[in-house]
């Protein structure tokens, strides 16, 4: 049996293995070049192009980016030949790939944010005098709301949620909270049952009593989370609700 049926073979009997590597981010071609020099050794670039089925014009492309991707190695000579690098090392590869990529991406949404902070501001509506409520989707953008009101605030913040809420909420924003209690803020945390650990020790008290909505209240504003814990990232739902009467509300639910 030749290499091309043989790969045809492998295909058919582990298809995930191509899925996974288009997960990491490999398109088709080169998926199939992985898994051909993976399976069956070193090529050349037209013993490759016909195993994995890639067109000869692309071949040449496919394993110069497979090769800045750390999946493949080169061995010039006549021919040229190609090997596959151990799945594991070109994982790590990959990964350091996209850590620096990521802090790249990240480093310029910090400069962009900043320059836009110092030239785009956001006006702020008119008091009403009713509530101002507004629907957040996303837990990222849910998170990020719940820190600037913890920034924000000047006089209390409250927590009310089960103890495993309040402690996904502290984790994601201790550093917010320190800084809130350091500058004066009251701190208080509410739970069905007494918070235990270290937890507790960023709030000011922490009341053992059971309310049924989950809620983040900072002054005169207030994030009401209505997703169940087991919603995805993507599908959290937050009301934020600018509204005096419900933040004096709030304060008396930590009174003892």
């Amino acid at each position: 049996m030749d290499l091309m049926n043989r790969f045809d073979d492998e295909m058919a009997t582990n298809p995930e293995i191509i899925e996974s590597l288009q997960k990491m981010g490999l398109n088709k071609y080169e998926a199939n070049a992985v898994y051909a020099l993976n399976a069956f050794g070193e090529h050349t670039a037209g013993q490759l192009s016909e195993t994995a089925k890639v067109p000869r014009p692309r071949i040449y492309d496919v394993v110069e980016r497979l090769q800045g991707k750390g999946f493949v190695a080169i061995q010039q000579g006549r021919p040229v030949k190609y090997r596959a690098l151990p799945i594991g090392e070109a994982i790590k590869t990959l990964k350091k790939q996209r850590q620096t990529e990521l802090t790249k991406e990240l480093e310029q949404i910090e400069a962009i944010g900043k320059e836009l902070n110092g030239k785009l501001k956001t006006v702020e509506s008119a008091p009403t005098g009713e509530e101002a409520v507004w629907t957040i989707k996303g837990k990222d953008a849910i998170y990020s709301k719940l820190g600037a009101m913890i920034a924000s605030a000047k006089k209390h913040v409250v927590f009310n949620s089960t103890p495993e809420g309040i402690l996904r909420r502290v984790k994601a924003h201790s550093d917010a909270l320190i800084k809130a209690k350091a500058k004066g803020v009251k701190i208080s945390f509410i739970a069905p049952s007494q918070i235990e650990g270290e937890t507790c020790k960023l709030a000011n008290e922490c009341i053992a009593k059971d309310y049924p909505t989950r809620m983040a209240v900072a002054d005169d504003q207030a994030l009401l989370f209505l997703s169940d814990h087991t919603a995805s990232p993507d599908d959290e739902v937050g009301l934020w609700v600018k509204s005096p009467h419900l933040a004096e509300t709030l304060k008396r639910m930590t009174r003892k």
